[in-house]
């Protein structure tokens, strides 16, 4: 317990005895060292955020299942859902890493070349392959070093790019964990035909394959995205809570330059953190764009007369009579996906998850930006405003609670 974040101590309380918020708090200060009873709200808010607790405080379906995977409950969150987007060991592989820590460090053959007239990248530098992300990073580092682990120069590689040897050991080991527990669940992917599960092939960048795991981080990561606003030397990066962060100094998109407009970019990314100054940093990032946002958003309202369009705490504009066929298709999707995720979850089968879904999911993420006119945070999410007859108009998928895992019948 004295290792887990608080919110996978409240889930894991929350699973134990379904206690409500107040017995919860007590229950957690008398059985470790006195946490602030703010830091156990905290963690009830964002299981909430996450989708497994009800408002109420009640332990979801899903929050069910991401208990029963002993790591950060976002982390978890991820896996179930890569594993039904059929995407599960390049996520195995990122999950791991988000467990332990990134894998870079500073090596003698690093130092030396840090301070050589003729540099070569190493690190970060060297395994970004302009996918934009942290997360991809730490895999293309992985995929290379079983690569030269298998020609039997795993030692020397880390020391010419600056790898922890320790770290992704620890990381191989929780790969072939994380994918055994998911087939066990029924996943039923191309990637584990093999049978290894700790050996992961490399992700090419703007596929179908990348575009899935992509879509995965928003729908577990959400609501840690950041939308990037054009600045004059480097962008802005705002949340929901109308506030900056920042990009943590050496992370792969510290440097990141937009491409596209006000509202095309995000940032999605798993944690922020304080360390000094008035700004939290993210720590590890992923380059996402408005077609991912929209789709896994909790709840979007469109107003297509005023071309105006509500995603959680974001307001936008969008481009009156152009909506084309990307309105119809998101909201087909949206009506579609979670409830069949919930059906998979519930039928304790990832198989159960459509793969023609998966299909139309990577391809509406890989499609041109929807352009977001003047996106701005609001003060309030669109799924709390709505009330009455006008929620019809609103797309939001609402996970049950949880009633309890059936015993099963002993007598035959």
């Amino acid at each position: 317990m004295l290792t887990s974040s608080m919110e996978e101590v409240v889930l894991q309380a929350k699973v134990i005895n379904g206690s409500t918020n107040r017995e919860l708090v007590d229950m957690i200060r008398n059985s470790m060292p006195q946490p602030e009873e703010k830091a156990i709200e905290d963690g009830v808010k964002i299981l909430k955020g996450l989708d497994l607790l009800t408002r109420e405080g009640d332990l979801t379906v899903l929050g069910r299942a991401v208990a029963a995977i002993p790591v950060q409950p976002n982390v978890a969150k991820f896996l179930l859902i890569s594993a039904a987007f059929r995407v599960i060991k390049p996520a195995a592989c990122i999950a791991a890493f988000l467990s332990i820590k990134n894998p870079f460090q500073q090596t003698p053959a690093t130092e030396k070349n840090s301070k050589s007239s003729n540099k070569k990248p190493t690190g970060k530098d060297y395994f970004n392959k302009g996918f934009a992300s942290d997360h991809f990073t730490c895999l293309q580092a992985y995929v290379e070093w079983r690569r030269e682990a298998a020609r039997g120069n795993d030692l020397e590689f880390c020391d010419q790019q600056g790898l922890s040897p320790e770290t992704l050991d620890m990381a191989y080991m929780m790969v072939q964990q994380f994918v055994s527990f998911m087939v066990d669940a029924g996943y039923d992917g191309p990637d584990v035909g093999d049978g290894d599960y700790g050996e992961v092939d490399p992700v090419k960048k703007g596929s179908e394959q990348d575009a899935l795991v992509r879509a995965a981080m928003v729908a577990a990561f959400a609501p840690n995205i950041a939308v990037l606003y054009r600045g004059e030397r480097s962008p802005y990066w705002w949340l929901d809570c109308n506030a900056e962060v920042l990009p943590f100094r050496g992370s792969a998109n510290g440097e990141y330059q937009m491409n596209g407009q006000d509202g095309d970019e995000w940032m999605v990314f798993s944690d922020a953190m304080k360390m000094g100054g008035n700004k939290s940093q993210i720590m590890d990032s992923s380059l996402v764009f408005s077609p991912f946002v929209l789709l896994f958003a909790n709840a979007v309202m469109v107003n297509e007369e005023k071309g105006e369009i509500r995603f959680d705490k974001w307001y936008a504009f969008i481009d009156k009579g152009s909506t084309g066929g990307w309105l119809k298709e998101l909201m087909d999707l949206r009506s579609q996906v979670l409830p069949s995720f919930k059906d998979a979850i519930e039928s304790r089968d990832l198989s159960a998850f459509p793969a023609e879904l998966c299909d139309r999911i990577a391809k509406f993420c890989c499609r041109n930006p929807i352009r977001l006119g003047k996106v701005e945070p609001v003060a309030h999410n669109i799924a709390e405003e709505v009330t009455g007859a006008a929620r019809k108009h609103l797309s939001q998928f609402v996970w049950p609670k949880d009633e309890g895992v059936e015993e099963e019948d002993d007598e035959q």
